[in-house]
């Protein structure tokens, strides 16, 4: 799904060298609070640096410690690296991402709105910008107020990460974050070998239609995990129940549709369904309920939460 059709979604429901003492990153390539004075101190010496991206290069000078995320994903990833931003898109919309929830509550972020308002973020003061593509038109107009960088929106989110960490001197938390994903990812894929060849299905429901993800959306589950997905699935859209009937996947995991909440659960309303209780995943008890949209998303924090909550919902055996 393109980065504006996530954002309606949201909405509505290392380094490549040195040169001339700057080190050079290249976005092709695969905020702030206390500092550890070790990690400062060797983050610092790397800097300045020149950062490729969308608009051109950047020199950034020093470390940031200012760090504002005009694009909510890369509030997700700024967390990650350790970094709490000092005014982010979205602050309002942090209930339907949990997890990420909590790692900002009781900080002094300022919300700059579903639409950036500029005056906000110039209020703020930053260090340094990091936007995405669909600011690239006030690229100017944002470099006026700090120094600032333009991320393509991908579903490539570890490449995403790595060019986040490589603005702000961070390559090795983000490598560290990674290496753990993908310890874990392939634990998680050994411990659920037995179920490879059972299909499962992720889905928003919205009270009359399924909302079902195209492959790339949900990668890290089947990719990574080793899920069967569901045939005749690939490309995603909307499901009436007698279709996803067909379709009768093993395994179901309906992930939390904050635009259109069903209060008492998914289960709860279809209980007394007969087409519903003819399917194999409510028969055998595996239909699962995941609370954090941001698993949808180029969202790191997400991403790893929802390979764990996999792991819990079908490693019972």
């Amino acid at each position: 799904m393109h980065k504006r059709a996530w954002l309606s979604l949201l909405l509505l429901i290392a380094m490549a060298g040195v040169i001339a003492g700057c080190t050079a990153i290249d976005p092709g390539a695969g905020a702030s609070g206390d500092r550890k004075k070790s990690e400062g101190t060797a983050a610092q010496a790397s800097f300045p640096r020149t950062i490729k991206h969308m608009k051109g290069e950047t020199v950034i000078k020093e470390r940031p410690v200012k760090i504002a995320a005009p694009y909510v994903s890369f509030v997700d990833d700024l967390v990650v690296l350790d970094e709490i931003p000092v005014a982010a898109q979205g602050m309002t919309m942090m209930s339907s991402f949990p997890n990420l929830q909590k790692k900002l509550d009781g900080k002094p972020v300022i919300d700059l709105g579903k639409e950036v308002s500029m005056e906000r973020l110039l209020a703020s003061q930053p260090d340094l910008i990091i936007a995405s593509d669909d600011m690239a038109d006030k690229y100017d107009q944002l470099s006026q107020i700090a120094p600032t960088v333009i991320f393509p929106y991908t579903e490539d989110w570890k490449g995403t990460l790595q060019l986040i960490a490589g603005a702000i001197g961070k390559e090795e938390k983000a490598a560290a974050f990674l290496a753990d994903f993908d310890r874990k990812a392939k634990e998680y894929k050994a411990k659920l070998a037995s179920r490879s060849g059972e299909t499962v299905l992720f889905a928003m429901y919205g009270g009359k239609e399924f909302i079902t993800f195209n492959e790339q959306r949900v990668a890290d589950f089947y990719k990574e995990l080793g899920l069967k997905p569901v045939p005749g699935n690939e490309k995603g859209g909307s499901l009436s129940l007698e279709t996803l009937a067909t379709m009768n996947p093993d395994h179901i995991f309906i992930v939390n549709n904050y635009a259109a909440p069903i209060k008492q659960g998914v289960k709860e309303m279809l209980k007394d369904n007969a087409i519903w209780n003819g399917m194999k995943a409510p028969k055998s008890n595996q239909v699962y309920y995941i609370e954090d949209t941001s698993i949808l998303g180029p969202m790191p924090l997400g991403k790893l939460i929802a390979i764990e909550e996999v792991m819990k919902a079908m490693g019972n055996r």
